[in-house]
């Protein structure tokens, strides 16, 4: 009965993802601050 009531939990932190495989793909970002945006059309913030 106690199984019944059991959670799991999973984090997918894909922005940290997205920066990897960026790094992986351009040895010129590895090390370096990265940030991968989106669709030109839309707005982003970064802080």
């Amino acid at each position: 009965m106690a199984d019944r009531y059991k959670n799991d939990i999973l984090l997918c932190d894909l922005d940290a993802f997205f920066a990897s495989v960026e790094q992986r793909d351009n040895p010129a970002y590895r090390g370096r601050p990265v940030i991968v945006g989106g669709s030109a059309e839309r707005r982003g913030v970064v802080s």
